[in-house]
């Protein structure tokens, strides 16, 4: 049975996997917390204690940028990478702005948990009212907390692009998108994986951001097909 590692999105626990995990064929699923880092470079370090090299890496949004910037960092040491709801060229400037106005308002007010408007920017519209995903999301928020919260928009709202280092590697790389993602324009992602040396490409119907909890029956087909 192989190990397979997961990295989870801002704000995002194990949890976020719970439907998936399960589903998994001959794989043992590690998860590796990257909550604790500071920085990209941190994240690296994270990710490199936990794995067992070549590693294969299943990385969601946040996560995923992670999953490829350690391998543009260390790539003799991925054997495979899976890129959910991710992209090379980092934050959108709507989304840049809507961290740093986060950012501003959580050092002077309490923090009362992820607001259900930007828990509807993550979902696609049929899940807005979806109670179990909706509140594995409001759990994850606040298991996590403020501090963490704020930590994570510190160390990861700025990010560079990295599309020409990874355009570089030479290692499968298979990017998951979802049709109607607000936050990943799965279009663009399309077009990059084409660029790629071994990139494939996956377009998830009738999904928003979150995969692993919307469309996780179909993550884990996905996962089983290709590992495997």
């Amino acid at each position: 049975m192989q190990k397979i590692y997961f990295i989870s999105g801002t704000m995002c626990t194990v949890d976020l996997w719970q439907f998936v995990f399960p589903k998994l064929e001959n794989m043992l699923p590690i998860h590796i917390d990257i909550t604790p880092a500071n920085s990209f470079d941190e994240i690296n370090d994270l990710i490199q204690s936990h794995i067992e090299e070549p590693a294969t890496i299943v990385g969601f949004s946040l996560g995923g940028f992670s999953a490829m910037n350690f391998a543009v960092h260390h790539p003799k040491k991925v054997k495979r990478l899976i890129i959910v709801a991710a992209n090379t060229s980092g934050l959108s400037d709507s989304e840049i702005q809507l961290r740093k106005n986060t950012f501003d308002f959580l050092e002077k007010h309490t923090y009362k948990g992820i607001s259900q408007t930007r828990i509807q920017q993550f979902l696609h519209p049929d899940n807005y009212h979806n109670t179990e995903i909706v509140s594995i999301i409001k759990k994850m928020d606040a298991d996590l907390g403020k501090e963490v919260l704020i930590r994570q928009l510190k160390a990861t709202s700025v990010r560079i692009n990295i599309s020409e280092e990874v355009l570089k590697l030479n290692i499968p790389i298979l990017f998951i998108a979802a049709e109607n993602d607000a936050l990943v324009n799965p279009k663009k992602v399309k077009e990059f994986a084409y660029q790629t040396r071994k990139g494939k490409h996956i377009t998830i119907k009738n999904s928003g951001h979150m995969i692993p909890l919307e469309k996780h029956k179909e993550l884990a087909s996905i996962l089983n097909l290709t590992i495997n």
